[in-house]
């Protein structure tokens, strides 16, 4: 199964409203960007333009946004016609090699998942170094290449559950079923280990490559709900990556 997202572009814009794509997945991917003030910003496989808006209302100064999706870039042109932000939206595939070598940062929630084997992670890697400027960041929130040695974790509360195959290997389907409040729909990521990903983006000209764990946000009411985020943070279904270009 390919997950085609021109099929699922309303319902995973609905997902963005899940606590803890809220609490844990904005707040951690915010808080590593860091200052935003006057950057020119790609977000890389941008969907329906949910971080870009945020990251434009952080203070970035030119924001681009391209999403392989049609469906998807629609959501976030019409987002955009009604709430102007200045952004720019194209149908752009990641892979492609470009010569613009413009962009202070690239951000990307939930794109490297979707490379089956070294090769396309590579070519991945090397389409984000060639809009990026030497001295620019990439900074991502992914799946963790370490799902399979963790043992069964309860992710349903969270509004999602996670299916591995049977057996770890390079390109094994990780399948991620999102719950709705009447339905749910299914995403397929795909399984590579994490010397794959430093490898790909070193061979790419990127260096300090670094993996960040996800934090939880303090409750918006100051209460303590620590222990329900408990089996997230033990057992992190995503990371973040960070690496710079030479």
């Amino acid at each position: 199964m390919t997950t085609d997202y021109n099929a699922i572009a309303e319902q995973y814009k609905q997902c963005k409203e899940h606590p803890w794509r809220s609490r844990i997945e904005t707040y951690s991917l915010l808080k590593r960007l860091g200052n935003l003030e006057g950057r020119k910003v790609l977000d890389v496989a941008c969907g329906e333009g949910f971080y870009t808006r945020k990251i434009r209302q952080c203070g970035a100064g030119e924001v681009v946004g391209i999403d392989l999706s049609e469906a998807m870039i629609r959501l976030a042109l019409d987002q955009e016609s009604r709430h102007p932000l200045g952004i720019t939206y194209r149908i752009e595939d990641a892979r492609t090699e470009g010569a613009r070598q413009e962009f202070d940062l690239a951000v990307s929630a939930w794109l490297l998942v979707y490379a089956r084997n070294q090769t396309e992670l590579s070519a991945m890697c090397h389409g984000l170094a060639s809009r990026l400027k030497s001295g620019g960041r990439f900074v991502t929130f992914t799946g963790n290449p370490n799902l399979y040695a963790f043992p069964q974790a309860d992710y349903r509360k969270y509004g999602f559950s996670i299916t591995l195959t049977d057996r770890l290997r390079e390109g094994a389907p990780i399948v991620w079923t999102v719950y709705l409040d009447d339905s749910s729909f299914e995403i397929e990521n795909y399984h590579l280990p994490m010397k794959a990903y430093e490898t790909a983006f070193l061979e790419a000209g990127f260096q300090d490559f670094t993996v960040h764990l996800p934090e939880v946000s303090p409750h918006p009411q100051g209460v303590d709900d620590a222990t329900f985020w408990s089996d997230y943070l033990a057992h992190p279904p995503a990371v973040l990556i960070e690496c710079v270009k030479k």
